[in-house]
Order: C-alpha cells, then sequence, then structure tokens
C-alpha cells in the first residue's frame, strides 16, 4: 500500500500547540511501509513553574511509543481525545502503524485494541525495553533506524489480503469526502454492509462509520484553526454532514465540546500557558 492511509490532522490548536512543542514526522517509504504509517516524534521544552496540555483528535491507529520514564507502551485507536499534560522536558518518540496494520502485523486481536493501552514487552518481548534504551539516548534519525530494524525483523513472511483490502477502503474514506454512509462505502468494494463490519472489526477495531466521522472531523477541527470565523452550516454542509445540527453533535460528542466553542478557542490561542505563582 502506497500513500497515506491516516491524515497528518488531529492535533487541537495547532498553532497554540506549535509555540509549545516540537512536534516532527517521518513516513516510512521501505517494506515496513505496508503496516507502518510513519514515525513521529514529541518534544518539548517548557519554563520552570509552567505547564501545557496538548490535546488530540485519535487516528484510527496503534501507535508504539518510546518514553524516558513510563518506557515503551502500545496505545490503540482511541475513542475520545487524549489529553498530555507537559511540564519541564522531554521527548517521545513513536511508532504509528497503519489503520489494520499493527493486528496484520501482530496477531493482537483488534476487537481488544480500542482504547487499550499496555506495556510493548506484552506483544514484543522484553528485547522492546532495551530497544527504548536504545532511542532514548539518540535523535530521531537513529530511533528510526533501530526501530525500523526491530519491526522488519519481526514482519510476517506473508501479507495478508483481507488486511490489504481493509488498507484500500480506509485509503478511499480518508480521500474522498464524497463516502458519507457505510452502504456507499461497500457497495464501491463490491461487498455487503456487514462484510465490510466484519472486516473492520477484524482489523481496526472500530466500525467503518466511525471512520468516516473521524476522518470528517479530523477535516473540521483543521479548518476551524485555520478560519475561526467559518461559516459553520456552510462547513457542515461542505464535509458532508446532512445539517448544522448533526456536525454539532458529531464534533460534541468526539471532542467534548461544540465546533463554536472550539472556534472561539482558536480565536483566542495563546491563553493555555500556565504558570505556577511561586
Amino acid at each position: 500500500m502506497n500513500g497515506a492511509t491516516a491524515s497528518d490532522k488531529g492535533l487541537l490548536r495547532p498553532h497554540e500547540a506549535a509555540r509549545f512543542i516540537d512536534l516532527r514526522r517521518y513516513r516510512e517509504t521501505g517494506l515496513l511501509g505496508q503496516y507502518v504509517e510513519r514515525y513521529w516524534s514529541v518534544q518539548w521544552d517548557l519554563p520552570e513553574g509552567a505547564s501545557y496540555e496538548s490535546v488530540v483528535i485519535p487516528h484510527p491507529c496503534v501507535n508504539l511509543s518510546f518514553m524516558p520514564v513510563l518506557g515503551a507502551e502500545v496505545h490503540g485507536p482511541g475513542i475520545a481525545v487524549s489529553r498530555h499534560p507537559l511540564t519541564g522536558g522531554g521527548r517521545v518518540f513513536g511508532v504509528k502503524f497503519r489503520p489494520g496494520g499493527f493486528t496484520a502485523f501482530s496477531g493482537v486481536e483488534a476487537a481488544a485494541l480500542a482504547d487499550w493501552s499496555a506495556g510493548a514487552a506484552v506483544v514484543f518481548g522484553p528485547e522492546v525495553d532495551e530497544l527504548n534504551a536504545i532511542i532514548m539516548n539518540g535523535n530521531d534519525i537513529d530511533a528510526i533506524r533501530v526501530a525500523s530494524r526491530f519491526l522488519a525483523e519481526r514482519m510476517p513472511e506473508r501479507p495478508d489480503p483481507r488486511y490489504g483490502r481493509a488498507l484500500a477502503v480506509v485509503k478511499a474514506m480518508l480521500e474522498d469526502r464524497t463516502i458519507t454512509r457505510v452502504d456507499e462505502v461497500a457497495a464501491r468494494f463490491a461487498m455487503s454492509p456487514k462484510t465490510l463490519q466484519r472486516l473492520f472489526q477484524d482489523y481496526i477495531g472500530l466500525g467503518p462509520k466511525s471512520l468516516i466521522r473521524r476522518y470528517r472531523i479530523h477535516d473540521a477541527a483543521d479548518r476551524l484553526a485555520e478560519d475561526a470565523g467559518a461559516d459553520l452550516a456552510r462547513l457542515a454542509a461542505e464535509l458532508g454532514w446532512s445539517d448544522q445540527a448533526h456536525f454539532t453533535h458529531d464534533f460534541k460528542d468526539l471532542i467534548g465540546f461544540p465546533p463554536s466553542e472550539y472556534a472561539a478557542q482558536c480565536a483566542t490561542a495563546g491563553r493555555e500557558l500556565v504558570v505556577a505563582h511561586r
């Protein structure tokens, strides 16, 4: 599978976040790219007494994260936004698997992955803890080199054709915003809605309806971050919602507050840095 199957969107208030964190992404271009979407790193260095909370709309992907204190962990696809309070300085390096890629790679059942977190040694054995130490002591380029080699050595011998089919569906959902219903996707790929549901259940752990909505909310949050004064009714129509009310419901259900409130936050970005008074 060539090309993106997960967007670069999802970080809330991205212009504000860029003031406090250094987020970098690196595409996997080798054979491992069948399963791995990209590598990423986040670094921060906040003044003494300061804190910042990074908030992310999750992708339908599993992440393998390497951290200095917690060590290596596996995080399944989230069903709500994830919040990451940051203080002082630090660095996290991660491997983002493609949607369904972790199940096809590891054999871990997708149904168990939604909102799942565990020490990576549960999946990869104690060697991953040694890998974590190496990654935390190097730079991003070194981390990509050792992490890709570690995973390449554990790749399945044969590709899974059903996983390839799931990825093709996900790619279509990501690229084509005219897709708004599960039956449209099923018809495009010559399968029944029930077969499509089972395919997503087996590999991704989230239903196809959830993915369609998730990618559109990524787009909506991204558009509002760029234009906080955007007309919400027009935005809802452009992104495939039947009306503004449904758009507001879906946005609030995932993020926790309506798009109007998020737009206001983006308009006043920069007030989230909290400095403790001593």
